[in-house]
């Protein structure tokens, strides 16, 4: 049985409370009647339950009095999960159900009714231009003195408590009140009224600390919003020092002197991969004390069960000049009855600019994560392979645990005007990157991987989520330190509450210079697509997408309002949605091994080919699968196939790569590889602009139904390209006048290309 907790508070304006109680009601259930139990600043308050055996959306509340001789309207309230306690606001008169006290305090209905009180949600400019601030947050360690500033202008006090250690069960130290800013400036930094500041005299390294805010009605305890080091379960911020984050041979550089960032976006190829699945199957060699960690995917000289390089070697042998990192931020953990952490992918972040310690090789010691992860990426600098962020600042995991609504209640969210959440994020917790300081926090964290870790680029979630400005400056700021620092994203329309114009969505990429997008034009026509449990069919299994496909060779300028190449972002796999092997056995079960091992390649390699940037998933190239039968006989049920098109919280033996893989693949793998160096070494798949692409890169053929595209880049060399679906054989013209290149054909038959080979020459002139 689940029980759905309500916190009701009730007003009207005559303060007649006593002889008003509450009744609930829910569908297909007797309503019942409940008194309220206590009296508080708003008039009257109590505690009401739904119970159901199933998930419960919603509620009914109505207030009357004891003989049913006055009553309000039939409420209809929406509740939280079963965990987490609903508090409404209910005012005599007033039809609407209020969610945060803030908004119920501007209704008409309230006796004290103050117009301003919900001024941060909904009147953010006014609110921003009166207490932004643009100066430095959080703590400051010295031997001597640490320093704290937080920014909290509606508190009415912050202290902050002192832990004795970082553990989750360490006393208080000591506790001490902060003091507000008396500086007010139009000028943001130096505009101090809603900063806390204070500092201890002594030395407080390997302590932990929260901030206890009080406001008028409410008090919270929390974590640091810019914390840097965290407590195991991310819930205390840890105090480092600068000497505990470096581990030896750790250098940042930037500009020239990061020679593994490529000069032209356009010649990147990414690679996508979950720092847990990498190496954590007994397959990847890996030592079993890093399976699974920030170390474990640098290690080296780790091979499967055939003596194959797997993990770090594996992906520098491939050749990719970048891997992206799925979120290593501190996510919200769950344990299993061994006290382990469960398998999350990590978008429920927690603490953006901490690393998740369940990657550490002691996740008890805060320090020790963030040397890892450096680690690792020195590791894949020296390999000259660039590391990307995968960053999720358009949602927290929740908004009842987090700093940011503890420290400026209804500020960093968008809100309803009934002080609900906005939700296009699906998650209920959508940050509002429009408002000055979550801005400001995105700028400073993005800022503080680059410059603290070295990080060579970003990838935001559900990027669409975001605002344009915010999104250019962002790009602005990034630029200053090096133009080179990739940024590119998912922009979906998600429905956010932002003007269509203002949203960094794909459809608005003419305003995002230099900011990328995830082309699922390109993904469908090529691969087809499984979204949201619908299937649908792409080239390399027959479908006549040629047109399409024809225009994402020339960089699908023609797919989006792009203004450059580089703004173009070419995938047929990533982390969401069905694999590409095993879209393949959904749409052809019949297949044999090699028939839907040419299919992927075929895929792989169009991808790879297109003008603009390049983007593979970890062991697409190797035909990874994430169908994992567990049905009777071992046949795949329908629950094995909905883990597999979203695996987010699946098990290991889902996610975990197995490097065994390798043994039936080695072939692709080896194409894959050429392919790649092709793309990472020549220009003539890789211009950075229209101009160019126009110039060198001419569509042969691409009729509709055909199966056959054919396509030549004439440069410094001129080469054709043959991506051949047809189901048949295809002959080619004048075999004589080209030099074979790179091809996945395995036939023997003198000028013919099999069906589902993707084909490169050299035009011998």
């Amino acid at each position: 049985m689940l029980d759905y907790q309500v916190l009701v508070h009730y007003h009207n304006q005559n303060e007649d409370y006593l002889s008003w109680n509450m009744w609930q009601w829910q569908e297909q259930q007797m309503g019942k009647e409940i008194p309220f139990s206590n009296f508080d600043y708003f008039g009257r308050s109590g505690l009401i339950t739904y119970q159901s055996e199933t998930h419960l959306d919603y509620g009914h509340l109505i207030i009357k009095n004891a003989d049913w001789s006055s009553q309000t309207i039939d409420y209809t309230i929406r509740l939280l999960p079963s965990n987490l306690v609903t508090e409404v606001w209910i005012l005599e008169g007033d039809h609407q159900v209020y969610y945060s006290r803030q908004a119920a305090f501007t209704s008409p209905f309230y006796k004290y009714r103050d117009l301003h009180a919900f001024d941060m949600a909904v009147s953010y400019k006014e609110f921003d231009r009166h207490w932004g601030y643009q100066g430095s947050l959080g703590a400051f360690y010295q031997p001597d003195q640490t320093e704290f500033k937080v920014w909290a202008p509606t508190a009415k006090t912050v202290e902050v408590v002192i832990y004795e250690d970082a553990g989750n069960q360490a006393d208080i130290r000591k506790i001490i009140p902060l003091k507000r800013g008396q500086v007010f400036s139009s000028i943001h930094s130096k505009n101090t009224i809603g900063v806390w500041q204070g500092s201890i005299a002594e030395d407080l390294v390997g302590c932990a600390y929260q901030y206890r805010l009080t406001f008028a009605h409410e008090e919270y305890l929390t974590r640091d919003p810019y914390s840097l080091a965290t407590s195991p379960d991310g819930k205390r911020t840890a105090i480092v020092t600068d000497q505990e984050k470096n581990p030896d041979g750790f250098q940042v550089k930037q500009g020239q002197e990061a020679h593994w960032r490529v000069k032209n976006a356009c010649q990147a190829v990414i690679y996508e991969m979950h720092i847990r699945d990498l190496t954590q199957s007994e397959s990847s060699g890996v030592a079993p004390a890093y399976r699974g960690t920030f170390l474990g995917a640098c290690q080296t000289g780790t091979t499967n069960a055939r003596g194959q390089a797997t993990a770090f070697d594996h992906i520098r042998n491939l050749g990719v000049n970048y891997v992206q990192l799925q979120p290593v931020s501190d996510r919200h953990k769950e344990y299993d009855e061994n006290g382990q952490v469960t398998y999350n992918w990590g978008y429920d972040p927690q603490n953006y600019n901490a690393p998740e310690t369940s990657f550490s090789s002691n996740p008890t010691d805060p320090a020790q994560a963030i040397r890892d992860l450096k680690t690792m990426i020195q590791g894949y600098h020296d390999a000259g392979i660039g590391v990307i962020l995968d960053v999720v600042y358009n949602h927290s995991y929740s908004t009842f645990d987090s700093p940011f609504q503890a420290c400026v209640p209804d500020y960093y969210y968008r809100m309803n005007l009934d002080g609900s959440f906005q939700n296009g994020t699906g998650v209920g917790s959508e940050t509002a990157s429009e408002h000055e300081m979550f801005r400001k926090y995105m700028i400073d964290s993005l800022l503080y991987w680059v410059k603290e870790y070295n990080v060579d680029g970003f990838r935001f979630d559900l990027m669409g989520i975001h605002d344009v400005e915010t999104m250019q400056m962002i790009r602005d700021e990034l630029d200053k330190v090096d133009p080179q620092i990739l940024t590119y994203g998912e922009g979906w329309d998600m429905g956010t509450g932002l003007l269509p114009q203002d949203k960094a969505k794909k459809d608005n990429a003419y305003q995002l210079l230099d900011i990328g997008f995830f082309n699922d034009t390109e993904r469908d026509a090529i691969k087809g697509a499984e979204v949201f449990g619908t299937l649908k069919a792409g080239f390399v299994s027959g479908q006549g997408t040629e047109n399409t496909i024809a225009k994402a060779i020339l960089g699908s300028g023609e797919l989006g309002s792009y203004l450059m190449p580089n703004q173009v972002v070419n995938y047929v796999e990533a982390h969401d949605n069905y694999n590409l092997h095993d879209l393949l056995v959904e749409f052809h079960p019949h297949d044999d091994l090699e028939t839907r091992t040419k299919r992927t390649e075929l895929a792989t390699a169009m991808n790879i080919l297109m003008q603009g940037l390049a983007f593979i998933e970890l062991g697409q190239e190797f035909s990874r699968t994430k169908l994992v039968a567990t049905g009777v006989d071992g046949l795949v049920t329908q629950a094995d196939k909905e883990r597999a098109m979203n695996s987010y919280n699946a098990p290991d033996q889902v996610n975990q790569v197995d490097w065994n893989l390798l043994s039936k693949h080695q072939d692709s793998v080896n194409f894959i590889r050429q392919i790649i160096q092709l793309k990472t070494s020549r220009k003539e798949f890789s211009y950075p602009s229209y101009e160019e692409i126009y110039q060198h890169v001419y569509v042969r053929q691409a009729q509709t139904n055909s199966g056959v595209i054919i396509f030549e880049v004439k440069d410094s060399k001129h080469y054709l390209v043959i991506f051949n679906a047809s189901g048949t054989s295809y002959r080619l013209e004048d075999p004589n006048k080209l030099k074979l290149v790179v091809s996945n054909n395995r036939g023997k038959i003198e000028g013919r290309l099999e069906n589902l080979t993707a084909s490169v020459f050299e035009i011998l002139e």
